[in-house]
């Protein structure tokens, strides 16, 4: 019987009476594109095969169609998805997925073309540079050699020649050059400009000033040097000049390993690697360089390559809260009470860490592997010493310093129980031989600073038994700091190595300063050993390297330096004025002279300072100069009433004062400071602060409207605070009265800021111009 069905492949198809292989085509669906349509592929059923209770044909896997595969999958011939950066082959064969094409719409062939139209276009700029080398006169020719050996683009070098005079287009950069004005009077003050100040011959303060205190001159009589000049230099002296013309905090560490680091390893506190590996940077580039206690390099490469030699969790962690201070873009960061701070976090899982690190036994000789033992037992000692010192750092900050000085008791303890002050073996490995003296010389210096500063004993009679190399015949030794300005490629040195050796030789001379002084209470050291150690500063001051001399010191830790030297001079010639004495190489200079002389120099390094960095960024220890200078000038207010330089006294005030507001910004003790000093002051001079220097009322109120913020700040200081000379700290000492106890008193004290006496009950006079 015939069928009147059609018998066409489609119809078997439908009705299921054919087995046919032949598949059904369907249209697309509406919410696909018809191209994608065009080239996705269903199947015919497989035998025996249905969906899931429906008895339908599953749909096989589609596919989309590559426009261009990778070169792996090309070379191999698999089908490529163009899935990027990798192809789901290439990442299940493990293999390198590598695309000629930028993108995945364009072909081979559009790749190609693309690439011939480059070469040709690179082809044609290198020939033009080629034509300016061969053309322009020797001196314009010299400027591009340099500028391509330094790395810039020949597409750059090229734009400077096209559009304008490459002379003078190449030799100065847009201008970059700033510097900080003066709060209420904008000049020098005329006491400052002396003829015998070394500081006004520098060269940051002919970058700086030089032009507000002195008439114009012309062109070539001028400090800074002509194009001409520049070009002519050996060095480049345009890039050597950045430092004078442009703030540190504008620059950026430069070390391969720093983008290397992944601190997440080290730290359980967070896993944002891009903001711990910033908070390291700063550190370094603000704090490293003054505080210093460990070898940066080895610390660096050891916590890049994940070796726990010259790197720990417990170090990372307090070189990561210390970091959180220096770092501008983290909110809070002054607010110690905060247990939200993450720089309290990792305080307090670096403190956890130092308690068991702290308690790890010594191993046994017994044991069949002591050797390795013990040397590994070693190194975790000699990191736990570096961060010792940096968690007594961090309590200092946070005014806690009662606290953080048993950090550096438990640290010379450690060391010797490594013997770490000793001459190291010669079978020791060079590394571990430089990182054991390194340390070394870190802890006894900082061991004599603070004895000095809080009157104690030192804990350490002499210093290691190593001498330090001389960081000008042995840099590697030293570990170097460099630095990149912005528009220069150049990097420069902090010269690291020049800075923490003259460090270390001021302070050994203090060492024995203290032991003579502190040893024993009510000691008064006689008039000739005073001497002696003023003629021994004098000629450490004589024998610094160039960097660091008046008329090249530049960076912010170069000019705290001569900070130092001039604040130890006063409260070392502070009990001797008006004693007959006068110096052997200069017959008409006395000691009131020479102490007269250390306040004025004192003064013009601050200026210098804050006319070419600023006060904004963090600097641990600046507070401690501008506390001590602004008490001189507080103290002998009075005096100023009458003075034709009552103006410029005031200035210096209100310039001293927003730096310790600045500073509080980033640190707790900085704003107990603050209150303090503004409470000293005269009700009139607090109202001119308010008027020049962007500060809350809140922030200087004292007594019961003073906020809450205080009363969570606990300030725990052993500090002398800002009394002038060594006989009226100790005294002041003898009767109890510390930093904490004047900050007690004044913020249970009434009113919101104005002229008091001082708690210690006299006001100091000091010379100051």
């Amino acid at each position: 019987m015939s069928s009147s069905r059609s018998t066409s492949p489609f119809d078997k198809l439908s009705y299921g009476t054919s087995t046919s292989s032949l598949r059904r085509l369907l249209p697309a669906s509406n919410d696909e594109p018809a191209s994608e349509a065009s080239v996705n592929l269903e199947t015919s059923p497989t035998p025996g095969s249905s969906a899931a209770g429906t008895g339908q044909a599953a749909p096989r896997r589609r596919r989309q169609a590559t426009t261009a595969a990778c070169r792996a999958c090309r070379k191999r011939k698999s089908k490529c998805d163009g899935a990027r950066p990798t192809c789901s082959v290439c990442r299940d064969r493990k293999t390198k997925c590598e695309f000629d094409t930028i993108a995945a719409t364009e072909t081979h062939t559009q790749a190609l073309k693309r690439k011939y139209t480059e070469l040709l276009q690179q082809k044609s700029t290198f020939e033009q540079i080629y034509e300016v080398l061969r053309s322009r006169p020797e001196k314009e020719a010299e400027e591009i050699f340099q500028r391509i050996r330094r790395g810039a683009e020949a597409s750059s070098i090229l734009r400077h020649v096209n559009y304008g005079d490459v002379l003078v287009q190449m030799a100065l950069v847009p201008e970059t050059r700033f510097r900080y004005e003066f709060p209420y009077l904008p000049d020098m003050p005329i006491y400052l400009q002396r003829h015998d100040n070394p500081y006004l011959d520098s060269e940051v303060f002919d970058c700086a000033l030089r032009g507000a205190v002195e008439q114009p001159q012309p062109q070539q009589q001028r400090a800074l040097p002509s194009v001409n000049d520049m070009l002519g230099s050996p060095r480049d002296a345009l890039d050597q000049r950045d430092p004078y013309l442009k703030p540190y905090s504008s620059a950026i560490v430069v070390d391969p390993w720093l983008d290397s680091l992944t601190p997440s390893n080290w730290t359980l506190v967070s896993s944002d690697d891009n903001f711990m590996r910033q908070v390291i940077h700063d550190y370094f580039l603000y704090d490293y360089d003054w505080f210093t206690f460990f070898h940066k390099d080895y610390f660096l490469q050891d916590m890049a390559s994940d070796r726990p030699r010259h790197c720990s969790r417990l170090l990372v962690n307090a070189v990561l809260c210390i970091g959180c201070y220096c770092h501008r873009k983290l909110p809070g960061r002054s607010e110690s009470w905060n247990p939200q701070n993450i720089g309290n976090q990792f305080l307090a899982e670096a403190k956890r860490l130092f308690e068991v690190e702290a308690e790890v036994p010594r191993p046994s000789m017994l044991d069949p592997e002591w050797q390795q033992k013990y040397h590994d037992w070693e190194c975790r000692r000699l990191t736990t010493v570096q961060a010792a010192l940096l968690l007594n750092v961090i309590y200092n900050l946070n005014g806690s310093d009662r606290l953080g000085w048993r950090y550096t008791i438990r640290a010379v303890e450690m060391a010797h129980e490594i013997r770490l002050f000793q001459a190291v073996p010669s079978h020791v490995s060079s590394d571990i031989r430089c990182a054991r003296e390194f340390t070394a010389w870190c802890l006894f210096t900082w061991q004599s600073l603070s004895s000095y500063h809080y009157l104690k004993p030192p804990l350490m009679a002499r210093p290691p038994e190593t001498p330090l190399p001389d960081p000008s015949k042995n840099p590697q030794w030293w570990g170097e700091l460099w630095i990149r300005y912005p528009q220069t490629p150049a990097r420069l040195p902090t010269h690291h190595g020049h800075l923490a050796k003259a460090r270390a030789d001021f302070w050994t001379i203090m060492n024995d300063f203290s032991l003579l002084s502190f040893s024993q209470p009510h000691v008064k050291m006689p008039l000739d050993q005073v001497v002696g150690f003023y003629n021994r500063l004098r000629g450490w001051l004589q024998n610094l390297p160039e960097p660091l001399t008046p008329k090249r010191l530049v960076l912010p830790h170069h000019l705290k330096v001569h900070m130092h030297y001039n604040c130890v001079l006063i409260d070392l010639l502070k009990p001797l004025l008006g004693l007959n004495w006068s110096d052997t190489t200069q017959p008409n200079k006395t000691l009131d002279d020479a102490h007269h002389e250390a306040a004025i120099h004192l003064e013009t390094l601050l200026r210098l300072y804050y006319l070419r960095h600023g006060f904004e960024a963090f600097d641990g220890f600046l507070l401690h100069f501008l506390g001590s200078l602004n008490f001189i000038k507080i103290n002998t207010r009075e005096a100023q009433d009458n003075s034709l330089f009552l103006e410029s006294h005031r200035s210096t005030m209100l310039l001293l004062m927003k730096g310790i507001r600045d500073q509080s910004q980033c640190h707790t003790v900085a704003k107990m400071v603050l209150r303090l000093q503004a409470h000293l002051m005269r009700s009139d001079d607090v109202a001119l602060l308010k008027r020049f220097v962007d500060i809350e009322t809140a922030r200087l109120a004292c007594g019961p409207e003073s906020p809450r913020l205080v009363e969570e700040e606990v300030i725990l200081s052993d500090w002398p605070a800002y009394e002038i000379g060594l006989e009226a700290k100790a005294e002041q000492k003898s009767r109890g009265v510390d930093f904490a106890s004047m900050v007690s008193s004044v913020t249970a004290e009434g009113g919101g800021g104005g002229y008091g006496e001082s708690t210690s009950g006299s006001r100091s006079s000091a010379s100051s111009g």
